[in-house]
């Protein structure tokens, strides 16, 4: 069997997460990391603190690693100039010297930043994290040496140590990847539903108790999964936030309070009970809030929605209706909006049904395919100009549908690059059909239905733009070459490939 060195790579961090031999001396480093730290009290909680990036908001781990990277990179660069005898050798030679020795600094800092932040791993993640940290070491090893050779007129194997210390960490680097992108380390690892978006009952008030959290939980349909919330009262205030640790994951309802925060029982994160930010890391991002408030002695919860959310509140609604009674009448009243994209899906439809009756060979079935790709750049232009803008205060579909624009312009530029008699063709055009269908069908179950809330006249005021602008898209010579310029090189370069 032939493996690629995708599988190679993937079977070689697989046989480092299985190494359970890694767990012992894994636990024993971390233990020998942490005593000082807890010897040194309040100071060594602010130096943890300051190294997991519990100030900054995001770990600082990942941002210093970049000095590193960056320097021994310009580092192997200006050796290499030196070594072919370039003009300004010495002054290359120099400069490649203050490159290697400003990164072996800054991969000190990113060392420290990255074991602080290994401490409070487990399992898998441990195991990668100890070997990537292994790796890295090896490489600041050769560059340290690099640096004494260098110091002692031996520049050539200086040289040879930096080049093979910028292999290594490549190394490095991709175990460093795995660990945030498979493995999930040091993102944001909290619910952040945007339920409920109006007040809801979760408890009544008589069953919280001062000090103790309690965990309660609020549906979400887009999910289909119960989202926990942690609630706790303290002097008589209660306050909400999600249940799920941002750093890992863990219950928030089994932790404590201390000093004014929520604690995480499995790493120790403290939370802000106001404000959700962490007071104490290793989490460096804050939890999902909720404003609370209590009606009739049950305990009501509404999620605080983040900046940028697209949930769309009782409140956006009431607010899209209130900008319909106040439009005037001086738009001409047509269609509505969802009628005039129906038709126009329709269309789309029905040109995928003919080309894919007609025959491979059939001269008619490559005109018929560029018309299609043209009213197709057409529906995307006029709903991205027009309708999305105008419906995004009340649908929550927008942005996926952007996302799915974009997708069917990849999938119909790698379909026009193929010839309409190829098998190929028919196996994209099918893919095409779907891709479209796909989209114009969730709109016209979801996006469609949501409008309404703009209100009758608001809608009849978009589909007379709609019309407008699919007219001027149809009729408008500049408009109309573009389009037609763009698919040509489109199966050109499919002709050339």
């Amino acid at each position: 069997m032939r493996l690629n060195h995708f599988s190679m790579t993937g079977a070689a961090i697989g046989r480092i997460e299985a190494a359970e031999w890694l767990d012992n001396p894994a636990f024993q480093i971390a233990n020998a990391l942490a005593l000082p730290q807890r010897l040194a009290g309040t100071p060594g909680r602010r130096i943890r603190n300051a190294l997991h990036g519990t100030w900054y908001g995001h770990p600082v781990h990942p941002m210093l690693v970049t000095v590193p990277i960056g320097t021994w990179t310009l580092a192997l660069g200006l050796d290499t100039l030196g070594a072919l005898g370039a003009k300004h050798g010495r002054e290359y030679d120099r400069a490649a010297d203050l490159a290697v020795q400003a990164g072996a600094a800054g991969a000190v800092a990113a060392a420290a930043a990255g074991l602080m932040d290994w401490q409070q791993t487990h399992g898998r993640s441990r195991r990668v994290g100890l070997a990537h940290a292994l790796v890295n070491s090896t490489a600041l090893g050769l560059q340290l040496t690099s640096i004494a050779l260098r110091r002692r007129g031996r520049r050539r194997e200086g040289r040879i140590a930096s080049a093979a210390a910028w292999s290594v960490m490549f190394i490095g680097a991709y175990l460093g990847g795995h660990l945030v992108y498979r493995r999930r380390q040091g993102v944001d690892q909290a619910d952040h539903s945007v339920e409920p978006r109006s007040f809801a009952p979760v408890l009544p008030a008589a069953e919280l108790r001062e000090g103790q959290p309690r965990k309660v939980e609020v549906w979400d349909a887009l999910e289909r999964a119960h989202i926990p919330v942690v609630l706790v009262r303290q002097r008589g205030r209660t306050f909400a936030m999600g249940a799920r640790c941002s750093h890992m994951g863990g219950p928030l309802d089994g932790g404590w309070l201390l000093k004014g925060g929520l604690v995480c029982p499995w790493h120790g994160s403290r939370y802000d009970l106001e404000t959700g930010q962490p007071l104490d890391g290793p989490s460096t991002c804050p939890q999902p809030l909720y404003d609370v408030r209590v009606r009739n002695g049950v305990i009501e919860i509404k999620r605080q929605q983040e900046p940028g959310a697209a949930a769309v509140t009782p409140e956006d609604i009431e607010h899209a209706s209130q900008v319909e009674q106040s439009t005037t009448a001086d738009t001409p009243l047509g269609r509505k909006a969802d009628e005039v994209l129906f038709e126009h899906h329709e269309l789309l439809r029905s040109m995928f049904r003919r080309i894919e009756d007609m025959a491979p060979d059939d001269p008619q079935r490559r005109d018929l395919m560029r018309t299609l790709a043209s009213e197709l750049e057409i529906h995307e232009h006029v709903e991205d100009a027009i309708f999305y803008p105008a419906v995004r205060p009340v649908s929550e579909d927008v942005p996926v549908a952007y996302a799915e624009h974009q997708q069917l312009a990849d999938l119909l530029a790698a379909t026009l690059k193929l010839p309409t008699s190829s098998p190929d063709f028919d196996e994209y055009l099918r893919a095409l059909h779907k891709a479209v269908d796909h989209h114009a069908s969730s709109e016209e179950h979801s996006m469609f239905i949501e409008a309404q809330r703009l209100g009758d006249r608001r809608l009849r005021e978009l589909g007379h733009e709609l019309e407008t602008m699919l007219e001027e898209q149809r009729t408008s010579r500049f408009q109309c070459a573009f389009r037609e310029l763009k698919i040509s090189l489109l199966a050109q370069a499919g002709r050339e490939a």
